[in-house]
């Protein structure tokens, strides 16, 4: 590898208000990391690649305050229960209106 990440938009989805409340913006982000070693990878961790999965939700109020809130894990956690309350966090950060 290079020891570089490349990083993707797996899905972005906003959310309007038509009565003045919040507006926010979900999407997930997907990261490949370079690996130097896969075989020794898949030695230690069971895995031959990496990547992360990133989920964010920026959400702007109606009086113009924007608060964003994003988590992250491997793909090998973010496929488990880790991940499932990772998304569930983001899925429901909210501000007051």
């Amino acid at each position: 590898g290079n020891g570089k990440a490349r990083t993707f938009v797996v899905s972005q989805t906003p959310a309007f208000s038509d009565s003045g409340g919040p507006v926010s913006l979900t999407f997930q982000l997907r990261t490949d990391i370079d690996v130097q070693k896969p075989e020794l990878l898949m030695e230690q961790e069971g895995v031959s690649e990496l990547v992360r999965f990133t989920d964010a939700k920026a959400t702007v109020n109606s009086k113009g305050d924007m608060l964003i809130i994003y988590a992250g894990a491997l793909n090998q956690y973010y496929q488990k229960e880790e991940g499932a309350m990772l998304r569930e966090s983001v899925r429901t950060f909210q501000i007051s209106t």
